[in-house]
């Protein structure tokens, strides 16, 4: 990836519109900072991260039950909902409950949401389906439109009303309808050898993270205005969207997180548990 400054760390950035509250004010100048900032799918960070390719980065929640041992989670960051998330969804031709016996098609991008949607239908709902890992939109663009598919971040927000989809669960409000808990679709990590090797720009960087959430949730009309020219949804659109996310990691999101790896146990996903080792050095701003 080249040589950076020192004092320069590499922080990951998913190229979705639900990342926008925390990467807009760093981005946009209104927060100063010094990372080098990497874009990619949840997956690609997941990898780089994995790789000790990234300082740290948001990731998949999934990857830190796969490698505690390699992360510190940051204090008060996630990407979660205590209800609808509206870009997680389940798309289907026919009710959900009659998709038994049928194949999915479910995105490489995010492997939480795919995680997510198996421990659904298999603790929750008892339906037995296939996971088929492939690109949604291009099978719709090629007219083979799969029986169901596991759309999720600004795919889900723009196939969410498909016509040929007239069945749709979205995976937020499931959860949080079965278990009333949050759930977490990502967080922020940080390399534990990073931290062993403490210095300076280690605290700098959490509270640039910090700092551009406060910022994010105290301009989100602005962000929305500037993210609807994309074209993806208005302003309007927007706002209502960020409403049903939330950007803090509390007692709540954590018990929803731990849940969340017992269930992963359940499914064959991994073998334990790990313990959420938060690190926060940082009372007085957290």
């Amino acid at each position: 990836m080249g040589q950076l400054p020192p004092e320069q760390l590499k922080l990951g950035r998913i190229g979705f519109l639900n990342v926008l509250p925390v990467y807009y004010p760093l981005e946009y100048g209104q927060v100063p900072h010094s990372f080098h900032l990497v874009c990619g799918t949840p997956a690609y960070l997941n990898r780089l991260m994995a790789g000790g390719e990234l300082d740290l980065s948001v990731v998949s929640s999934i990857e830190y039950a796969r490698h505690p041992e390699r992360y510190y989670v940051l204090p008060d960051l996630s990407i979660s909902c205590a209800g609808q998330v509206k870009s997680v969804l389940l798309l289907s031709q026919v009710p959900i409950d009659e998709l038994s016996g049928k194949e999915v098609l479910v995105s490489a991008q995010s492997h939480t949401s795919v995680a997510l949607l198996k421990i659904l239908f298999m603790v929750h709902r008892n339906v037995k389906v296939t996971c088929k890992v492939g690109n949604c939109s291009q099978a719709l663009m090629q007219g083979t439109p799969p029986a169901a598919f596991l759309a999720i971040g600004d795919e889900a927000l723009r196939l969410g009303t498909h016509e040929l989809y007239p069945h749709r669960l979205d995976l937020g409000e499931e959860w949080f309808k079965w278990t009333g808990l949050p759930f977490v679709f990502a967080l922020w990590v940080i390399q534990r050898q990073l931290i062993e090797q403490w210095n300076g720009s280690v605290k700098t960087a959490i509270e640039s993270l910090l700092e551009a959430k406060r910022w994010g949730l105290a301009n989100r009309q602005r962000i929305c205005q500037q993210a609807a020219h994309k074209g993806l949804l208005n302003a309007l659109e927007l706002e209502e969207y960020y409403r049903h996310l939330n950007f803090d990691l509390d007692r709540g999101q954590q018990n929803g997180l731990r849940q969340f790896y017992r269930y992963l146990i359940q499914i064959g996903e991994t073998l334990s548990a790990p313990p959420l080792e938060i690190f926060s050095p940082l009372a007085s701003v957290a």
